[in-house]
């Protein structure tokens, strides 16, 4: 799963691996992208928000998970609870104390949601973009073939419909079960705000609705795109992104 690496990359070993990193110095609080399955902080996103944090002069974190992108270790050792402690060894290094603003886009959504919890009075507000906690209970049923691969080598794959194939291993699912995020209220008192496109075949609009709901902070936002897809990547919406981004 690892790539070639940007000359902009930084480096930081966490939990045996080396985690690859881009920080952008600025004013706090400081921004942070996080990515999501299987995907990494070269996507359109992840760019555009740094772009933006170096014209604001802003602080911005990007990062690709253990075993993602650039950064070394297993992908199949991979799962919420690490790649959401990768987010947060990676935070406590480059910015140790102050505010922090959490950006994440699909599964990144529900590893923000974790964090969030864990950042407590730090968090400054939370932005999802298409988020999608707990998607291994409500999104992934295992076809008789998969689940005899997982059995038999640990791991099992299905096309992404983005290009090549999602890899699911037995860490991971077995952690996702460990770490859901819709059975019960949401920690995070900080301002939410939650990206969803109406036309997203991947994850259902209405789960957006349904983390307004749960999450315990009072100033809390659902903006829906009508014609979005999963991927909110169009320059319109990555616009919007930026907008409450900037306004946290």
């Amino acid at each position: 799963m690892m790539t070639a690496s940007n000359p902009d990359t930084l480096w930081f070993t966490h939990d045996d691996a080396r985690l690859a990193f881009r920080f952008v110095a600025g004013a706090g609080p400081l921004v942070v992208f996080l990515p999501g399955y299987m995907s990494d902080m070269g996507g359109t996103k992840a760019c555009s928000i740094r772009a933006w944090a170096e014209a604001a002069g802003r602080a911005c974190l990007l990062f690709d998970y253990s075993g993602c992108g650039e950064s070394g270790g297993d992908f199949l050792k991979g799962s919420i609870g690490r790649w959401t402690g990768d987010a947060a060894a990676l935070i406590g290094h480059v910015w140790p104390r102050g505010d922090v603003v959490l950006a994440g886009s699909s599964m990144g959504g529900w590893a923000a949601l974790r964090l969030g919890v864990q950042l407590g009075a730090r968090l400054a507000g939370l932005v999802g973009i298409a988020a999608a906690p707990d998607f291994v209970d409500w999104g992934l049923e295992l076809s008789a073939a998969e689940a005899e691969a997982l059995a038999a080598q640990g791991w099992c794959s299905r096309p992404s419909g983005y290009g090549g194939d999602y890899v699911y291993s037995k860490t991971f699912l077995e952690d996702a079960a460990r770490c859901r995020m819709l059975a019960g209220p949401i920690a995070i008192t900080a301002p939410v705000r939650l990206l969803h496109g109406q036309a997203d075949e991947a994850v259902p609009w209405q789960l957006s609705v349904d983390i307004a709901g749960l999450v315990e902070s009072e100033d809390v936002q659902v903006l829906l795109i009508k014609n979005g897809d999963h991927r909110l990547s169009n320059e319109s919406e990555i616009g919007l992104m930026l907008a409450q981004i900037a306004a946290l």
